[in-house]
């Protein structure tokens, strides 16, 4: 009836092969009994796909994941350029699409905990964050990172903004005395992240009541009240262009992620690359992701015994009745039939979730505006490979940090490995987001992110645009001569994450008011409890590998509290509860609320139509 069975599973691991334990397979970790038609569908192999797997590996429960493209690591994207006679190896022929550095800070613990569970403690290097020999140039005026942090106008924007502001001084939450745009963001955001650090409850209920402004109407109307002014050069320096239209919770819990106030950080970047993690991941599963997997629908739960879900299934085993409906997930994969599951985790961008047909899926109402409506940001990261390192070389100190500017390049991003080195090496000339990202992008041919391209490839014309900007801006930031980064350069590779169709967009960045009331309802279930939201979209830690690691201990506990809950108090307290709940006992009412989430919505229906 369906395309795959269940048959000769073994019995004391359904799903699992037996015999000597293989790739990273824990023989400690006590393993549920679970029914031999048991599995769990993962969509997406991603951070938050690869992590569940994990998850249910170790307690027992079969899983299957199934990854639209050809690869594995969904965002985790080290790109590797191609090496010839013309464009000869270096020792770091890479540079990171995705995730590319990790503060090791309370937001990214998970994420620690990890690299140290896969033993990759010996894999991380330092990351220089910050340089202050690096550049800021805005206005077309240039300073260091160092002599820009100081009191002045380093950038003559007294132009367009109130000498009162440029000359602004503030305490930070370090009680480090900060000057110009610094201060104004301190004065504006420190209030609430000092509430969220101190008790993150109090401080997450304070933010919320200033969840539906934008980051721009709360420092123009509310908070500061700053001259519009003043917040376009507070937006051009801190992020980028249109950032501020986003919500002021995300961006006030976005800063915490990087910068954390209440003690020093360390920052990591992962030798050979981020992919190296991912690679870990596949490599501990035993069942590894099923790629060209595009699911199409998914349906449930509908009531089915397992007898018409697997024919073949043996019925020797009489400790499970095979004759009694259940209720199961249908998931229809383009070109591999219809799979049945007992739970199913999306772990995929919910831009993507949009493509799939769910139309018969049993959710909340505010669960189909979050796949429609959750606002995803974009990003560009062009790398090129020049034949030396020459940003560090020749008076240039650019030895790790990043640089910063009001052209179109917006961020170029230096290296932490390989200093020093002779021969080729890889820039990241330009990391971009929101509107400069999609400004860029427009002139980005992107290829599929599973492809290593031709050094001697034909250009796109509009990447020779796309070049030649890059070349003007990197020489203002530099004093090079265009000519001389030409005659430099290797090879180069852009990537517009908006236009990847795996991810319609870079990292979760909601809009006003989504955290207050659509996010709610993507960290509880849906289907009865049988389908589940994953991702770092359905975390509060956006962008970061850690938010989808916890949305995956999310998910896991959703599976264990609806058909193991005996086993819940031992998962939790090995793994501990989601952050996205201040505690056990808000946890669960999410929990109860999404099994009940259509029944309870009708009953407010009805009683509005009788009131």
């Amino acid at each position: 009836m369906f395309s795959e069975d269940v048959t000769n599973q073994p019995s004391h691991l359904p799903g699992l092969p037996e015999g000597e334990p293989q790739g990273g397979e824990d023989t400690t970790h006590e393993r549920l009994s679970v029914p031999p038609w048991y599995r769990v569908g993962i969509i997406g192999a991603g951070a938050a796909g690869l992590r569940t797997a994990m998850l249910l590996q170790k307690l027992g429960i079969p899983y299957d994941i199934l990854e639209a493209s050809k690869r594995s690591g969904g965002r985790i994207f080290t790109y590797h350029f191609a090496s010839d006679s013309k464009s000869p190896a270096g020792k770091h022929d890479y540079y990171e699409v995705g995730p590319m550095r990790f503060p090791n800070n309370d937001a990214n613990k998970l994420t620690f905990d990890l690299f140290e569970e896969l033993k990759l403690q010996d894999q991380l290097e330092d990351y220089v964050f910050s340089n202050p020999d690096a550049v800021k140039f805005y206005n077309g005026k240039k300073a260091t990172v160092s002599a820009a942090s100081g009191p002045g106008d380093h950038f003559d924007d007294v132009q367009g903004v109130d000498k009162k502001y440029i000359d602004m001084q503030a305490t930070d939450l370090r009680g480090k005395t900060v000057y110009g745009v610094a201060a104004c963001s301190s004065i504006a955001f420190d209030g609430f992240r000092k509430e969220l650090l101190a008790d993150y409850k109090k401080g997450w209920d304070a933010l919320m009541q200033y969840d539906w402004a934008s980051t721009r109407a709360y420092l123009s109307q509310y908070g500061p009240k700053f001259p519009l002014s003043v917040i376009q050069w507070m937006e051009t320096q801190n992020g980028s262009t249109r950032g501020y239209d986003h919500a002021l919770s995300e961006i006030v819990l976005s800063s915490l992620d990087f910068n954390d106030p209440s003690k020093d950080v360390e920052w990591k970047c992962i030798k050979k690359g981020t992919e190296v993690l991912a690679e870990a991941m596949v490599k501990s599963l035993i069942v590894k992701p099923k790629c060209n997997h595009q699911v199409t629908s998914i349906e449930g739960p509908i009531l089915l015994t397992p007898n018409e879900c697997f024919p073949n299934l043996s019925t020797t085993d009489r400790e499970w009745q095979h004759n009694i409906a259940f209720p199961f997930m249908k998931v229809d994969v383009a070109g591999k039939g219809v799979q049945i599951y007992s739970h199913v985790v999306s772990t995929v961008p919910f831009s993507n979730l949009s493509m799939i047909n769910t139309d018969k899926v049993k959710m909340s109402y505010a669960q189909r505006q979050a796949i429609r409506s959750l606002t995803y940001g974009s990003s560009v990261k062009i790398g090129i490979k020049f034949k030396s390192r020459w940003w560090e070389q020749n008076g240039q100190k650019m030895r790790g940090g990043s640089s910063y500017t009001d052209r179109p390049i917006r961020v170029v991003v230096y290296p932490s490995y390989g200093i020093g080195e002779d021969g080729p090496g890889v820039l990241i000339v330009s990391y971009t987001w929101s509107q400069d990202a999609s400004r860029l992008g427009s002139l980005i041919k992107n290829p599929d992110w599973s492809e290593q391209l031709d050094p001697n490839r034909i250009r796109p014309e509009s990447e020779e645009l796309l070049l030649q900007r890059v070349y003007e801006d990197l020489s203002a930031l530099h004093d090079i001569p265009v000519q001389q980064l030409k005659a430099d350069t290797l090879d180069y590779h852009a990537f517009n994450w908006y236009n990847n169709p795996y991810t319609m967009g870079a990292y979760a960045f909601f809009g006003p008011g989504q955290f207050d009331t659509i996010y709610k309802s993507v960290i509880e279930p849906s289907a009865r409890g049988r389908f589940h939201f994953a991702g770092e979209a359905a975390s509060t830690h956006h962008a970061w590998i850690a938010g989808a690691l916890d949305s995956a201990k999310r998910s896991v506990n959703e599976i264990l509290q609806l058909d193991f809950p005996h086993y819940l108090p031992k998962f939790q307290e090995e793994h501990g509860i989601s952050v996205a709940f201040s505690d056990e006992e808000q946890a669960k009412k999410q929990f109860i609320k999404g099994v009940f989430a259509t029944e309870l919505e009708e009953a407010e229906i009805r009683a509005a139509r009788t009131a």
